[in-house]
């Protein structure tokens, strides 16, 4: 699984002039501003979450300090675990990217 595409590939949440130009009956969805917000925040921070196990990785695997089968089972099991922290981060986002793609940026005027 890759990870959705970028914030700036959905439009922002309305402001400014824009919010001038609707109808009398619209108004900004405040609920799309908050995907927009959380997906920009995740998008910015996956990278540390997918990476969190590269540090070990590279430890086990970069020295002789622990060899033997013990190891290999452990190093096995610490790269299923990377896996599935990394496509755990990419359905993070893909939830939220879905989510904000199905939210309109308008809302009925109450």
């Amino acid at each position: 699984m890759s990870p959705p595409p970028p914030p700036a590939s959905l439009p922002p949440p309305l402001e400014g002039a824009a919010v001038a130009q609707l109808s009398p009956h619209e108004q900004p969805n405040p609920e799309y501003r908050e995907l927009y917000q959380a997906y920009r925040d995740a998008y910015g921070s996956i990278d540390g979450l997918r990476g969190a196990l590269d540090g070990p990785v590279r430890t086990l695997n970069g020295t002789d300090a622990w060899i033997g089968p013990e190891s290999r089972t452990w190093g096995g099991q610490l790269d299923t675990q990377r896996a599935a922290l990394r496509k755990a981060a990419d359905q993070i986002l893909w939830d939220i990217y879905n989510r904000l793609a199905a939210t309109q940026r308008t809302a009925v005027r109450v």
